[in-house]
């Protein structure tokens, strides 16, 4: 993982006991597709990171996978949820299948 995105998730989880961050930390390294199943981190994450960090984190078809209507509902302000609304309309616009 880069040291910027590492960094970053580190400061993502600024409310969080010590161990409960390592622990976190450690379920996004090992596979952050997985991890990000949790809709609060993956919420937390859509706050954080950038898009480009994201599609580097979990790729692009996993990113799209997992940005549906009630993930974006979930976050704020309105102008985060048009940002990933029209993100998700984009995305799944240019993403070529691998059966391609």
């Amino acid at each position: 993982m880069l040291p910027a995105i590492e960094n970053k998730l580190d400061g993502m989880f600024w409310d969080l006991a010590p161990a409960a961050k390592k622990e976190a930390m450690k379920k996004i390294s090992k596979d952050p597709v997985t991890a990000f199943h949790d809709k609060q981190l993956f919420l937390r994450a859509l706050n954080t990171l950038g898009w480009y960090e994201l599609i580097k984190l979990m790729g692009s078809d996993n990113l799209l996978k997992l940005l549906n209507d009630s993930t974006i509902a979930g976050l704020f302000p309105e102008g985060r949820r048009k940002y990933y609304t029209n993100a998700k309309r984009l995305l799944s616009k240019y993403t070529l299948s691998a059966s391609r």
